[in-house]
């Protein structure tokens, strides 16, 4: 039976997440992407290794994170409360006692939280599959989280919660955490829609060549509808 790790964060009050491959624009996600959420939980999973880079059977790097990937059914987080800035950072310099304004400039995106709200990171592992952890040393690694992506993104864990899970089909499903547009026919309630690397089909590594999905981010309680999977985490409903 699959298994579930409920993980309460609390930010520090910014969240800044590059989109990747990126320019020099900078730009970033509003809300957590799958990728980032993953990369948060295997980080203290695998710290004691000391090595965030490990060499495919191609002679490709990808991220450690790419086994936890592995295990995973669903990894979905329930976030609100933040609003995107984008502040330009201009970089002038002195020449012949004249400032040149505007010879380069830094655009940079990040989300600052618009009132005191906890982020929610639900992950379902695949129990077949999670032969190598006990759900111990997951529970452990959660509260070893310490921030989403960026070094700016510093986060506090305030509670985390553990059990077993089933998956069920569903056609209407009331839930406030993301999910893919993939098989969704109708949505009712507030959401944001940001398009991520598709990580089920996708290492954890180099994104150049990545598929990507649209997922939603509920701003409020959203009324799902579709052919759905869904699992029930501690009272709340999570489609996988």
């Amino acid at each position: 039976m699959p298994y579930s790790l409920v993980v309460t964060l609390r930010s520090h009050g910014i969240i800044a997440l590059r989109v990747s491959p990126q320019s020099k624009m900078r730009i970033s996600f509003k809300h957590p992407p799958p990728t980032s959420l993953i990369g948060a939980l295997a980080y203290p999973l695998f710290n004691e290794n000391r090595r965030e880079v490990i060499i495919n059977e191609n002679g490709g790097a990808k991220s450690i994170g790419d086994e936890l990937r592995k295990t995973l059914i669903s990894v979905a987080i329930s976030s609100r409360g933040g609003v995107m800035y984008g502040p330009l950072f201009k970089i002038n310099r002195l020449y012949h006692h004249v400032a040149e304004s505007a010879v380069t400039s830094l655009p940079v995106t990040v989300t600052y939280a618009e009132y005191d709200s906890p982020l929610r990171v639900a992950y379902i592992f695949d129990d077949e599959k999670l032969k190598n952890y006990t759900i111990n040393e997951l529970k452990r690694a959660a509260w070893g989280i310490t921030r989403l992506g960026s070094r700016e993104s510093i986060v506090n864990v305030e509670d985390v919660k553990t059990s077993s899970v089933e998956i069920s089909d569903a056609k209407v499903v009331k839930t406030s955490f993301s999910y893919s547009l993939e098989k969704v026919k109708n949505v009712r309630g507030r959401y944001d829609v940001e398009l991520v690397i598709d990580w089920k089909t996708t290492e954890l590594g180099d994104y150049s060549r990545a598929s990507r999905i649209r997922v939603a981010y509920p701003l409020e309680d959203n009324v799902v509808e579709g052919d759905l999977k869904v699992a029930v985490l501690n009272g709340e409903a999570v489609i996988v």
